[in-house]
Order: structure tokens, then C-alpha cells, then sequence
């Protein structure tokens, strides 16, 4: 064999493991961990489960005022506060947003009927009945400010719904993720 020829031969064996290596080669840097170049470019053929998809399609509360268990609540004028991870928008399905809402009763009625297109819930009795209120929403903040008074020494539930009781409304973020569940909470008024 010629000289020339085996150079040739080890220079496209070189060039050809070059190649190759080169598309196996793992980077290393700040917010990408340890991954192929395919990963990092979001080609790779591999698993597809990603955490940034995990954490955009959640959607959930994440905290409540008066908090979870709490005592003593006002009976009269009492204000509740359910703070959410993202902005909040209540949708409805000809797909307009409502941002605030007005109840003219004072009294409790059935949590089914008059309530039923409602996406918060206030209830003494499981739910069977629930009590008027007047909302608002402002960024990551629903604020409801509650009509008639409470019932003396009374245990309340408050939930938000993912989806209304008669499927007209949904609880979303304004990027269109819809609450991953419903979120239930209670609190007992004061004497």
C-alpha cells in the first residue's frame, strides 16, 4: 500500500471520528445541565417529558385569606382572599372573561341552581346551599366580599371550582391554563 494512500485513509478515519464525536459532545453551562447538543436544541428524539412543560400547564392557589382552619371570622363583612400562582381570569364558554361580579341576595340559596354558573362557593352545608358575595379579580387575587351576615359559630367551605357546576365557566391563569383542580378551603365564624 502507498504512503499517500494511508495518509488518505487516516485522514478520512480522523475526519469521519470527528464527525461524529462532535454530535455526541456534551455541553456544560448555566441553566442547561449536562446535555447533548440535540437536548439543549430541543431535537433530540429521546424522552419528551420536559420540567419547563411540567411547570406551564400548572396552575393552582396558592394561598387563601382567612387561611385554611381559621377561627373567628368576621360574621359581617367578611373579606376572602384566594391568591393564585399566576394572573387569574374566569372564563366562560363564549370565551369572554369576567373580572368582577355582583350578587343582589343576602340570603343563602342552593349552591346547584342559583349558583350553578358560578366558579366560587360558599357553603355552611356541604355545598347543598351557598351564601351570596360580590367578587373582584386583580392580577393573581379573586376578592370576595361576602352579602348577609354568618351564621354565629358557623364552619364554612369555600371552593373554587376548575369548571362550574352547569359547565359554562372555568377557572383559568390569562394564558389559558385551566386550575388543575378543585381547591377547597375553611374557616368558622365568630360568635
Amino acid at each position: 500500500m502507498k504512503l499517500s494512500t494511508l495518509i488518505t485513509i487516516s485522514f478520512n478515519v480522523l475526519i469521519a471520528f470527528l464527525i461524529i464525536s462532535c454530535g455526541q459532545t456534551t455541553l456544560k453551562d448555566e441553566g442547561l445541565d449536562s446535555k447533548t447538543i440535540e437536548e439543549a436544541a430541543g431535537t433530540s428524539s429521546g424522552d419528551s417529558s420536559d420540567d419547563n412543560s411540567s411547570e406551564s400547564s400548572s396552575f393552582t392557589v396558592s394561598s387563601v385569606s382567612p387561611a385554611d382552619g381559621a377561627t373567628d371570622v368576621s360574621r359581617s363583612g367578611a373579606t376572602i382572599t384566594i391568591t393564585f400562582g399566576d394572573d387569574v381570569r374566569l372564563k366562560n364558554t363564549s370565551g369572554s372573561w369576567t373580572t368582577s361580579w355582583t350578587t343582589s341576595m343576602t340570603s343563602e340559596d342552593s349552591c346547584s341552581n342559583s349558583y350553578g354558573s358560578k366558579l366560587v362557593h360558599i357553603s355552611r352545608d356541604n355545598f347543598t346551599n351557598c351564601h351570596p358575595n360580590n367578587g373582584s379579580i386583580s392580577g393573581k387575587i379573586i376578592t370576595l366580599t361576602l352579602n348577609g351576615t354568618l351564621s354565629s359559630s358557623g364552619s364554612y367551605k369555600v371552593k373554587v371550582l376548575k369548571t362550574s357546576l352547569d359547565g359554562s365557566a372555568s377557572t383559568q391563569s390569562t394564558s389559558g391554563v385551566q386550575l388543575s383542580s378543585d381547591y377547597s378551603f375553611s374557616f368558622t365564624a365568630d360568635d
